[in-house]
């Protein structure tokens, strides 16, 4: 009787742990690519230009650029992984940029800014659908693989 209160003791544990653990490992938004506010479109566009200066890493998600005047923090770049799905370079520190954002304010009046194109060099990959403001990601792990960003209409070899 011991053994079997031990094992039900353990099992109802592990799934404690498990259910308190998988909302962390799912991400920060409502897992539909739109985040947490109705559109970025309904923000106001703003444009960045500058030289990459941080890369985003887990504890800070922005991608730091030095605009020359300021260090300013762009958000939904995706990871390098994505890129690389989707036929781009990821960008590296010291890389002249051009991105397109929408700044965003949230319910807590916060803003950020979200980027919907990167230009670096001869690249320009676009990371939100246009007509929905979903990360063109959202979804794609078959276009992904074949290397089709379908929100730019483009396919890179």
């Amino acid at each position: 009787m011991i053994k079997f209160k031990k094992l039900v003791f353990t099992v109802l544990s592990a799934m404690l742990v498990v259910a308190s653990v998988l909302p962390a490992a799912a991400g920060y938004g409502a897992g539909d690519g739109s985040g947490p506010m109705a559109s970025i479109f309904d923000g106001t566009p703003v444009t960045v230009n500058g030289v990459v200066s941080a890369l985003p890493s887990i504890d800070d998600r922005g991608l730091k650029v030095d605009t020359g005047e300021e260090i300013v923090a762009v958000y939904g770049i995706g990871s390098p992984v994505i890129w690389e799905r989707l036929g781009f370079m990821p960008l590296e520190v010291g890389e002249e940029v051009s991105i397109e954002t929408y700044e965003v304010t949230f319910s807590d009046d916060s803003s950020k800014l979200i980027a919907v194109t990167v230009t670096s060099g001869d690249q320009t990959v676009t990371l939100r659908d246009p007509e929905t403001g979903k990360p063109v990601w959202r979804g794609c792990q078959y276009r992904c693989r074949q290397g089709k960003n379908t929100a730019a209409g483009e396919h890179q070899e």
